[in-house]
């Protein structure tokens, strides 16, 4: 009996000896592996490559080593081989150009690895690299929610990781990914590093996100700019200084500024240059220009919805896909009418989530400093990108939205746990009352992702 409690003891004492990032890392394998084979048992889309990515990224990787005219400036086509071909030799057809960098992985397994299947591969290497971010997303969010107990942290990371990675907007990215995907998890990383204070790791990472996607870097860096020259502006009627408050918490400061700017600029040197070489080449890219995607490039763009179409990826899905689903055939009028129904209540639910979750949003910016640089420079990029881009944010709901799903995530989370400190609600309660709330918000976005489209 003695020996019995002695081993006891000895067993509680090493539980409680193990980092509750070592739990939270086990619960995070464990909710990826359920969801991955849920997702693709249950999801009508399964949760592999759409087949028209996988011929895409197929083009992709077959140019890299058929056109190396291209790959060694960095670029590479989704068109197949020899349209390619034939367009460089003699400037016959279009061809769409993309950046390089995304498909290098996968060209290096599909040129050295015999028996490589890249549909299975690849799907799964990016449901990976997906995961990845949701686990980025939970980290930085208990950091950011300030939660330090070690049962809290558990469930809190646990929470936000299931949240991000059920998302319709994650679920999306599962199907067709974007380089949105490397882009946040190149910058989240960097967020992490600068938790961490490791300076120059984090701008390494903000140096590679840039590389991944120039356009996020260049708002990103837009905002540093804007918000120093305001207040150089106003500096006479400010009660403080507010050129560094938005920069990660390791540079702010003068050098910060300089170096994170100096970091951020690499990249769109780099495609500057590019764009210059794919010029002298007589190279022309088949991609839409910015007034088309701006929408306002002739009075025939038909795909302009104003604002209030490029803020449908607040839903998850579009409202129309309620209307043009295949699998009512057959049902009665009432069986439709409910379906309808149904449907367009399930995607009015989550606009109302995501409403939510920027209300968060902005009273965490109020009240957090920790937020205010964590948040800020992004979510600031991303209201800029869908105002701007209006055409190109109503025509594509996965992709831009990537973002979203992290700033929902943790303010949607925040939001709620705001409520109870208002009304100071004692600890065991409020996580007794998260129980039900986030459960019915996690089947919300299982149930919007359900409704994808079949071109994801």
């Amino acid at each position: 009996m003695y020996l019995n409690r002695i081993k006891n003891q000895k067993l509680n004492q090493s539980l409680k000896n193990i980092s509750p990032l070592i739990f939270r890392i086990s619960f995070y394998i464990l909710i990826t592996i359920i969801f991955y084979f849920f997702m693709q048992n249950y999801s009508p889309l399964g949760i592999k490559w759409r087949p028209y990515h996988y011929e895409r990224v197929l083009n992709a990787i077959e140019n890299i080593f058929e056109n190396p005219s291209l790959s060694f400036i960095g670029i590479t086509s989704w068109n197949n081989v020899q349209e390619v071909r034939e367009y460089l030799d003699s400037n016959l057809g279009n061809i769409y150009l993309v950046s390089i960098l995304g498909y290098l992985f996968h060209a290096f397994c599909y040129k050295f690895i015999s028996n490589f299947q890249l549909l299975d591969f690849g799907s799964f290497l990016d449901f990976f690299l997906i995961s990845i971010v949701g686990i980025l997303t939970a980290e930085i969010g208990l950091y950011v929610l300030e939660i330090r107990s070690k049962f809290e942290s558990i469930f809190y990371g646990t929470t936000l990781f299931s949240l991000f990675i059920a998302s319709p907007w994650a679920y999306k990215m599962m199907l067709a990914p974007w380089n949105e995907v490397w882009f946040l998890l190149f910058y989240l990383l960097g967020v992490v590093s600068f938790i961490h204070t490791k300076k120059y790791l984090g701008l390494f990472f903000v140096l590679l996100a840039g590389f991944m996607h120039w356009m996020w870097i260049f708002f990103l860096l837009m905002f540093s700019f804007i918000i120093k020259l305001i207040n150089i502006s106003l500096g006479n009627i400010l009660e403080k200084d507010f050129s560094y408050l938005y920069l990660p918490n390791t540079l702010k400061d003068k050098k910060g500024f300089y170096l994170y700017s100096f970091f951020c600029g690499l990249p769109l040197i780099f495609y500057s240059f590019q764009a210059f070489i794919l010029r002298i080449m007589n190279i022309e890219n088949s991609g839409s220009s910015a007034l088309y995607r701006i929408g306002i490039d002739s009075y025939s763009n038909i795909h302009h919805g104003g604002i209030i179409a490029a803020f449908q990826f607040l839903g998850g899905n579009r409202f129309s896909v309620c209307f043009n689903n295949n699998n009512l055939n057959g049902l009665s009028n009432l069986e439709r009418n409910i379906s309808f129904f149904n449907c367009s209540i399930s995607i009015a639910s989550l606009v109302l989530l995501s409403l939510v979750s920027i209300i968060g949003l902005v009273i965490f910016l109020k009240n957090s400093n920790k937020a205010k640089w964590i948040f800020m420079p992004i979510a600031w990029s991303f209201l800029l990108f869908c105002l701007l881009f209006q055409q190109s944010s109503a025509v594509h709901l996965r992709g831009y939205s990537f973002i979203f799903a992290y700033i929902f995530t943790i303010n949607i989370v925040y939001f709620f746990k705001y409520i109870g400190k208002l009304f100071l609600i004692p600890k065991p309660i409020e996580i007794l009352m998260m129980i039900p709330i986030l459960t019915g918000i996690l089947i919300n976005l299982i149930r919007v992702s359900y409704l994808t489209g079949v071109n994801g």
